[in-house]
């Protein structure tokens, strides 16, 4: 008798437990849309000059597209240098609510290789200075491709 007792105590604890781990299961079409798309970007280069940066990372197709964050408007996105979690991986990840680019973390290797080509500090040209000027007097981060008169140019190594 009570070995059965026992079994019975084990069972209805075995039972309770399950119960309560247990995971709720949701229809993913019941779940609450959100607002944000978020997109992640692969860093191809930058150009850092007094103004800001200039990063030419790759869309989703593949293509080379713009993205300039100026100095003044440095708490519009967040730059990370991580230790160890990415190894030599640069990449960005867009936030935007609609067609507005609400925020951009930029994940940057460790150490940067400033005699890659695609890897520079240097003065920015007259038509880049004007670009990151349109963007601060408009208030707001835009991706490349919505910049007008920004067409990315990359060169092969060495070339000027």
């Amino acid at each position: 008798m009570k070995k059965i007792v026992f079994i019975i105590c084990i069972a209805s604890l075995v039972f309770t437990a399950r119960l309560i781990s247990a995971q709720t299961i949701v229809e993913i079409g019941d779940l609450p849309k959100s607002e944000y798309s978020i997109n992640v970007y692969q860093v191809f280069g930058f150009q850092e000059g007094y103004e800001g940066y200039k990063i030419v990372y790759l869309d989703n197709n593949s293509k080379p597209q713009y993205l300039f964050l100026p100095a003044e408007m440095r708490a519009s996105y967040k730059i990370y240098k991580p230790e160890l979690s990415t190894g030599q991986t640069n990449f960005i990840i867009i936030w935007k609510k609609g067609d507005r680019v609400e925020r951009v973390e930029w994940f940057m290797p460790k150490a940067v290789n400033y005699d890659l080509p695609n890897f520079s500090i240097k003065p920015f040209g007259e038509k880049d200075k004007e670009l990151f000027t349109k963007i601060i007097e408009n208030g707001e981060l835009v991706l490349g491709g919505e910049i007008s008169g920004a067409k990315p140019e990359i060169t092969a190594p060495g070339g000027q």
